[in-house]
């Protein structure tokens, strides 16, 4: 995980973590705060009738293949199995970033985290 450019951003989210979607449940559509980042999702532990949009692209997770996306676009997921589907997920930043834009945007992040605490 070292040697991954994961985002730090204050206190908003862990930027990895184990994701858990239960049988039966879905995600609903929504949309990130920020564009500066791309989600990584790598399946660890996925059942049939598993899915995931972002826009108007639908996709079946496979095990072992990682996939990255700007959460800034639309997107859900959907479990329709009757087992748990397991996700590690990952925040890294957007490529085109260099390290001073990452220290400022960790630096606003942070800021907007303290204001009024």
């Amino acid at each position: 995980m070292n040697a991954l450019p994961l985002v730090f951003s204050g206190k908003r989210c862990p930027n990895v973590l184990f994701s858990r979607l239960k049988a039966g449940a879905t995600i609903p559509p929504h949309n990130g705060m920020i564009n500066s980042r791309l989600i990584g999702h790598l399946p660890l532990i996925i059942p049939d009738d598993c899915g995931f949009r972002v826009g108007n692209q639908t996709r079946q997770w496979a095990l072992g293949e990682a996939f990255l996306f700007d959460d800034t676009i639309e997107h859900e997921a959907w479990n329709h199995s009757s087992e748990d589907r397991f996700v590690l997920i990952l925040e890294v930043w957007k490529p085109e970033l260099n390290e001073a834009e990452q220290e400022l945007i960790t630096r606003m992040l942070t800021a907007v985290d303290s204001y009024g605490a």
